[in-house]
């Protein structure tokens, strides 16, 4: 892929997870304070950041980054 908007891959990487990581504790914060039963909510929560983390690695795929057995640090 080389460069976008001028960042590196791991660059656009390390983005991408700050700010997924941002507006996941933003959703699971409100969902808490929604959710009152800790089994629903915890439930709800694996379902959430599975999601998030599916879409997060598809958007790598489209922009032409692969992201399998990168850690994020």
């Amino acid at each position: 892929m080389g460069d976008f908007e001028g960042l590196t891959e791991l660059e656009i990487i390390k983005l991408i997870n700050k700010r997924k990581k941002r507006y996941c504790a933003i959703a699971l914060n409100d969902l808490e304070e929604e959710i009152t039963d800790p089994e629903l909510f915890k439930r709800v929560r694996k379902i959430v950041l599975d999601n998030i983390n599916g879409f997060t690695r598809s958007t790598f795929t489209v922009i032409g980054i692969n992201v399998e057995g990168i850690e994020d640090g």
